[in-house]
């Protein structure tokens, strides 16, 4: 098959068309034929060689990268159910994959736990965008946080992959939403259901707001976060270790979020994009080692808004 591999650690510029056999699957796991995947900051650790176990427990060289994706199920495990040769699957294979078992080729081996079938209404280049980000979020909003109508969160970092997700699935959920964000994204961030978009240049967002009830950080601002909290309020980072300190803070919960989101929970957050609660913020760009190359660039900038999709096949 042919995939889009390094041969060292190292630049953007490390990338190169490699033909590699693909796997088998295992009794638990499906062969996906790739329609698509998607680019994530964690893609860019790998490349840079800034991952370690468990990621990189498999990994030999040339390497291929890569966990968010969206096809059709080309073979089977024996012991596989619930999923059958030709379904449209999207999903996110497990953080520790052989060298060339990474989502930037042509076919992928993963079991099912965070499998989930294509609804209709869905493309494969929407579905390739939601996994890891898009879970990340709803796993924050729905099991970590356990947020609920009615209350206020703060979504740190509105306008990255994440925070584009955490907000509109807060707002699907009921809550009042405000985010930290340049000036540039306000619109953007208005259209997608934000009550209040704080130009962090400019504002302390401790500063306006008050007695929130939930704080979901992106950026690794902790401090930030705490203040606005109310006395039993809680944030949970995906950018940041907290201190001792903030961890022992004797009211308000402060937490790392491990995601561990599933099938069920991948479908779930499909519907809301079905159903128009969640819109999507794609760049989509055509399998290439030029393209693949030139969505690192744009995520290392930290100007991406969005996610970036490369399209496999129609």
């Amino acid at each position: 098959m042919k995939t889009i591999a390094i041969n060292q650690y190292g630049s953007a510029d490390e990338f190169t068309m490699v033909d590699m056999p693909t796997t088998e699957p295992q009794a638990d796991e499906v062969q996906v034929a790739i329609h698509a995947f998607s680019l994530n900051p964690m893609d860019i650790a790998g490349r840079m060689g800034a991952l370690s176990s468990p990621f990189t427990d498999l990994w030999a060289f040339p390497l291929v990268l890569g966990w968010d994706f969206a096809g059709v199920i080309t073979k089977m495990g024996k012991a596989i159910t619930g999923f059958n040769i030709g379904d449209a699957v999207f999903g996110s294979a497990a953080p520790a994959h052989a060298a060339n078992n990474g989502t930037y080729g042509e076919f992928i081996t993963v079991n099912t736990k965070e499998l989930a079938h294509l609804p209709a209404g869905l493309s494969f280049d929407q579905a390739a965008a939601l996994p890891i980000a898009g879970l990340t979020a709803y796993y924050g909003m729905k099991h970590n946080l356990k947020l609920q109508s009615g209350q206020k969160i703060l979504v740190q970092g509105g306008a990255g992959g994440v925070g584009l997700f955490a907000i509109q699935i807060a707002k699907a959920f009921g809550a009042y939403v405000a985010t930290t964000a340049s000036a540039n994204h306000r619109d953007l961030l208005t259209r997608l259901g934000a009550d209040e978009v704080i130009d962090y240049h400019e504002t302390d967002p401790a500063a306006v707001l008050h007695d929130y009830d939930a704080v979901f950080d992106t950026v690794g601002d902790i401090d930030t976060g705490l203040k606005l909290l109310k006395a039993d309020g809680q944030l949970a980072t995906i950018a940041g270790q907290p201190t001792d300190e903030q961890q022992h803070d004797q009211q308000k919960k402060v937490a790392f979020q491990f995601t561990q989101g599933s099938s069920q929970d991948l479908a779930d957050l499909a519907q809301l994009v079905v159903s128009g609660q969640v819109k999507l913020t794609v760049t989509t760009l055509p399998f290439s080692v030029a393209n693949v190359t030139k969505g690192h660039r744009s995520i290392e900038s930290r100007h991406t808004t969005g996610k970036i999709v490369i399209h496999v096949t129609d």
